[in-house]
């Protein structure tokens, strides 16, 4: 008899381990974070990507002394063709719209989103948009994250007001160094035009982020005049 328990005891001790086998760490995503508890979302409200920097597997030094585009950009009416969910219903008074630059030579939200889920705890990639340069995704190509798609709260400005009413959108680059790149302009003109006509927001309300906190972001390269003239007024 106390043989036969001890095979019991041995198939479920078996059974248990390989069931907890089956899980892969890591797997939950930023939108499955949403179930977490509510301090988690407080905790973002004045978050700022600024204080964390994901680490580079690639530098590519060129973009460090690179000359600044032309810049041949009009003003851009049509749809911007982005990954992601972009027409989704909006599910909050959205006020302002902040430009960043990413800080880093390369990147995509899937990188960003990895590294402000897992380093700092947050729900996932602290932007709404992210605009790729060609090194990690596409140049100019736009991807939607969760936050847009979910209408939640960003993580980026630093500052409550500009985390809850703002839309961040990212740009991938050092901008200290290196210049957006053209596609990546002409894909922001387009964004910007985008969310203006639907979420109502005036050019006035169109800010980089070293507008709203004490910080060189999106960097001293970003063509801010040339930007903003593209915008409706």
């Amino acid at each position: 008899m106390k043989a036969l328990y001890c095979v019991l005891v041995a198939s479920v001790v078996m059974i248990l381990a390989g069931c907890g086998s089956v899980q892969k760490p890591g797997a939950r995503a930023g939108v499955e974070a949403l179930s977490l508890a509510p301090w988690r979302i407080e905790a973002e409200a004045d978050a700022d990507p600024d204080d964390h920097r994901p680490a580079e597997l690639h530098r590519p030094v060129l973009l460090m002394h690179s000359t600044p585009p032309r810049y041949e950009l009009t003003r851009s009416p049509e749809h911007p063709n982005a990954t992601g969910k972009l027409d989704v219903p909006l599910g909050r008074r959205w006020k302002h719209i902040v430009i960043h630059h990413s800080f880093t030579e390369s990147g995509n939200e899937e990188i960003f989103d990895n590294y402000h889920r897992n380093h700092n705890g947050w729900l996932g990639v602290g932007y709404h948009f992210v605009i790729g340069n060609g090194y990690g995704s596409d140049d100019g190509a736009i991807e939607v994250t969760f936050r847009w798609e979910k209408q939640l709260q960003g993580a980026h400005a630093g500052v409550r007001e500009y985390n809850e009413h703002g839309i961040g959108i990212c740009l991938v680059g050092n901008f200290e160094h290196g210049h957006p790149t053209q596609k990546q302009m002409a894909s922001l003109v387009a964004l910007v035009n985008y969310l203006q006509e639907r979420c109502h927001i005036p050019t006035s309300h169109v800010l980089l982020h070293r507008h709203i906190k004490n910080t060189a972001c999106p960097g001293k390269n970003f063509p801010f005049y040339r930007f903003i003239s593209l915008m409706p007024h």
